[in-house]
């Protein structure tokens, strides 16, 4: 399986920042949180000074940075200590408490507040991205593989600026607080923690390497489990019509198989880095408690000071045990985030045009126009040239796979032309302007796409949301299609289900020609838009075609060669080529392949 370029953390840790400059002051106000409850930790262990040294009457008492702040805010008067710290550490306890809850609330909102901006941010330049990428971008990257990278690798990073985000900056803070106090104390002893840094760091680097191998291979696996899963439910009647249930799940098991074997080595080296991280730290503490009860050192410290030291040293494994062991949610967030800078990379179609037109006039021509899909090295289309005049209609027609899909993909610009021209009007369509240029063009595909919404807006799609209630529905009839829009629950308003779900294919086939009619476009495409209709819907449906093909450029794609008989001209295609062009009558009489397929489908 390829694994995509690496790019280091740095780089992608300084992308992803930037995404967050909008929202400095709520990461700011995160920050001021976690200082607040980190401080809290700190002073905390300071407390235990303030009580001991209070108990034992010792001058050290007043020495602790929470004795100074109390002795400085409370009025000691005659007290003794011991008087003045039933007071005070009670005090000092409940607003130490206070301080942190307030401050890891507003740590956890503020962050939680700047990290789900950043992923909506993504997600939404990422759901664009797919909007412009050209057609090339989806020939090679499946459905489900793109569906996963929304979903699930966006939701991978969440999980690092969010609870990989608090545990770093609020943790970290504690530790870096912890360490701080610990200098404070007695400098010389807490270098002792500083000598198993280098060794925590390594540990870390190098799982950090594993996680971020392993994140990748799972986010790969995750996009043929969704991809599997959308095939099988989508074509669920194919499966079962042909019995292809086992199948789906040996395919569905391989896949989710691979994505449990990565997980769980992901899994094992999250687990088996955190006992050795462990490990080195209750060395050091080991040490620094060796080192601490020698009578020298001792000599140095109060009985509260050294209880302080001690517990801050305590408390200082919690924090950093918990900042290394969310090296794997960074590291599979910093794995999604490289795929996801990289699809937001990617060039989008091209449009360097900036010819526009009112409404074209329909003259198509194509001078020498040959073409490759990318990928590939068979030719699809082979030196064609074509002149179809303004208001013709002209039907393409040969056997499949002969380039007569394609050359429509070219005159829509979903793919750059390799070799040749093509023109609308005398005009290049590579210096139209791209959206201009589809604005022209009005299309029913043989395969239908609805969207879930309701049937108006179906119709009323995109550029023509506009469009009056009249305007729909006059393309409605004459699309005779408002003879089972009346029927449906709530007529033109009624809900359709996913991609027209409990439509036949007959009626979505017409909601679709009603689109391309609502369109008025100079240039209509229909490319086998009556194959899924009966003989009788057919005819009436041919009939409102003609009369919506007048004074229109149209270009036809017909398999059955009975819907394109009343054509101005009928081209012929072979092999990416042109090879016969004339009138139905005047084809036949030539008897080439036009005849033969005319003949065969008679005799069919």
């Amino acid at each position: 399986m390829t694994e995509p370029q690496k790019t280091s953390d740095w780089q992608l840790y300084r992308r992803l920042v930037t995404y967050v400059f909008p929202y400095w002051y709520l990461f700011a106000l995160s920050i001021a949180g976690y200082v607040l409850y980190s401080l809290g930790n700190v002073l905390l262990a300071d407390l235990m000074q303030f009580l001991l040294d209070s108990l034992n009457d010792s001058a050290e008492a007043e020495s602790g940075l929470v004795a100074r702040a109390a002795y400085a805010l409370l009025d000691e008067g005659d007290m003794t200590r011991l008087e003045f710290a039933r007071i005070g550490v009670p005090v000092a306890m409940i607003v130490l408490a206070f301080s942190r809850s307030m401050g890891y609330f507003a740590g956890n909102y503020f962050m939680n507040h700047v990290a789900r901006n950043l992923i909506h941010q993504l997600r939404m330049e990422l759901f664009e991205k797919m909007q412009l990428a050209p057609s090339s971008y989806y020939d090679t990257h499946s459905q489900g593989v793109l569906i996963s990278k929304i979903t699930y690798n966006v939701e991978q990073i969440t999980g690092a600026a969010t609870k990989a985000l608090k545990v770093l900056v609020g943790e970290g803070l504690t530790v870096i607080g912890l360490l701080g106090y610990l200098f404070y104390l007695n400098w010389r002893l807490s270098l002792i923690f500083m000598l198993v840094a280098p060794c925590i760091a390594l540990v870390v680097n190098v799982v950090g390497k594993h996680f971020r191998r392993y994140s990748r291979r799972i986010q790969d696996s995750m996009g043929n489990v969704t991809q599997v899963s959308n095939e099988s439910i989508g074509g669920y009647r194919e499966v079962r019509l042909f019995g292809g249930q086992a199948q789906q799940n040996a395919r569905f098991a391989a896949a989710s198989e691979y994505n449990r074997n990565q997980s769980l080595k992901l899994a094992f080296v999250d687990a088996f880095s955190t006992p050795v991280i462990q490990t080195m730290l209750s060395i050091a503490l080991g040490a620094l408690v060796w080192f601490a009860l020698n009578p020298e050192i001792l000599s140095g410290f109060s009985a509260g000071s050294l209880v302080a030291f001690l517990t801050a040293a305590g408390l200082l494994g919690k924090p950093i045990r918990q900042v290394s062991s969310i090296q794997s949610i960074i590291q599979r967030g910093l794995a999604a985030a490289e795929d996801i800078f990289a699809q937001l990379d990617l060039d989008n179609e091209i449009d360097n045009g900036s010819h526009r037109v009112a409404r074209a006039e329909g003259h198509i021509a194509l001078h020498n126009v040959s073409f490759t899909y990318p990928g590939t090295t068979e030719e699809v289309l082979k030196g064609v040239n074509l002149n179809i005049r303004a208001g013709e209609a002209v039907a393409l027609v040969g056997r499949s796979g002969s380039g007569k899909s394609t050359l429509i993909q070219l005159l829509a610009r979903f793919y750059p032309l390799q070799s040749g021209e093509i023109t609308l009007d005398d005009v290049s369509i590579a210096d139209y302007e791209l959206a201009n240029l589809r604005r022209q063009l009005a299309m029913v595909a043989q395969h239908v796409t609805l969207f879930q919404d309701t049937v108006f807006n179906n119709v009323a799609y995109g550029d023509l949301a506009r469009a009056s209630r009249e305007a729909v529905i006059a393309a409605c009839q004459s699309a005779h299609a408002m003879e089972f829009i009346q029927r449906l629950p709530d007529g033109l308003d009624t809900l359709l289900g996913d991609d027209g779900g409990g439509l036949s294919g007959g009626q979505r086939q017409r909601l679709a020609i009603a689109r391309a009619i609502l369109k008025d476009a100079p240039v209509l495409i229909l490319d086998e838009a009556t194959s899924a209709l009966d003989n009788e819907s057919e005819h009436r449906i041919q009939r409102a075609l003609e009369a919506i093909m007048a004074n229109r450029t149209s270009i036809v794609i017909a398999h059955r060669l009975s819907t394109v008989e009343r054509a101005d001209r009928i081209v012929v295609m072979d092999a990416g080529s042109i090879v016969a062009s004339g009138t139905h009558d005047e084809l036949l009489a030539q008897g080439g392949l036009y005849a033969q397929l005319y003949h065969q489908e008679f005799s069919d």
